[in-house]
């Protein structure tokens, strides 16, 4: 495949009006005590400092969110953060609903596996379109029941993890 392809990020509005709510909570808690004239300078300092860490933080980690399908990867862009991922590092791709923090407004999401054991879940607007594309970019990555898989590795992985536990 040729060029890069961005990917919309799917958006649940009600994991926005749960952020929103814990925004406007932390407001709610903390501007009162900003506002009170028997507060200290040094108090209301520390109160400010809360309140943009929080606020800033959330956004800062938070939005945008976007995904892109490159010639050399997957590239992840949640707020401030850019993660990128080379195709031939991913052993899997599973269609996941998970509530687990990640780059994503939305519970429908998929786990991409690593090489090394590492994981991120991404939730593309199109989970189905996203597969097919990211099979097309990674050939080493066939069919599975829960998505995608590299037969190799992840039989690889199996069979290392099987004989592992308690004899």
């Amino acid at each position: 495949m040729d060029g890069a392809q961005r990917v919309p990020a799917r958006v649940d509005p009600w994991v926005v009006v749960i952020v929103v709510v814990a925004l406007v909570a932390v407001t709610a808690i903390l501007l009162p005590l900003f506002l009170d004239p028997q507060v200290a300078a040094l108090a209301k300092a520390g109160i400010a400092v809360m309140w943009f860490g929080a606020v800033g933080l959330t956004l800062g980690m938070s939005l945008p969110v976007r995904y892109r399908l490159e010639d050399p990867g997957f590239t992840v862009r949640a707020g401030l953060l850019t993660l990128r991922f080379a195709y031939p590092d991913i052993v899997r791709a599973d269609r996941v609903i998970s509530p687990l923090s990640g780059p994503a407004w939305s519970l429908v999401r998929v786990r991409l596996a690593l090489d090394g054991g590492g994981w991120i879940e991404v939730a593309p607007r199109d989970r189905e379109g996203f597969l097919r594309e990211l099979a097309a970019r990674a050939p080493h990555l066939r069919p599975s029941p829960r998505g995608l898989a590299d037969p190799e590795r992840v039989r690889v992985a199996r069979g290392a993890t099987a004989g592992g536990g308690r004899r």
